[in-house]
């Protein structure tokens, strides 16, 4: 496989994180501790079993979107560069 072609697969992964807006990310296995964790663990509110569950639903929509978010960026900014070195080679 030449470098072409490894920066056209890497290229083709990023496209897929920026096409579903960084969604894709949240399921690789090392990327998943970090929006499945919640935020109010430890603190009173969790005792409470109405109040525990839409924090706990609170956390973990807000950590998932920030994670896709920052996936988005970084993926986009990959895409560009990828884009712009398999032009440069071709």
């Amino acid at each position: 496989m030449s470098y072409v072609d490894e920066l056209r697969e890497k290229r083709k992964s990023s496209l897929i994180v920026v096409c579903t807006l960084g969604l894709a990310v949240l399921i690789m296995e090392s990327v998943r501790p970090l929006w499945m964790t919640n935020i109010f663990e430890g603190t009173s509110f969790m005792e409470h079993e109405g109040i525990g569950f839409v924090l706990k639903l609170f956390s973990f929509f807000t950590l998932g979107l920030l994670t896709a978010a920052i996936a988005f960026i970084i993926h986009l900014a990959k895409l560009i560069y990828y884009s712009i070195e398999i032009s440069k080679l071709s």
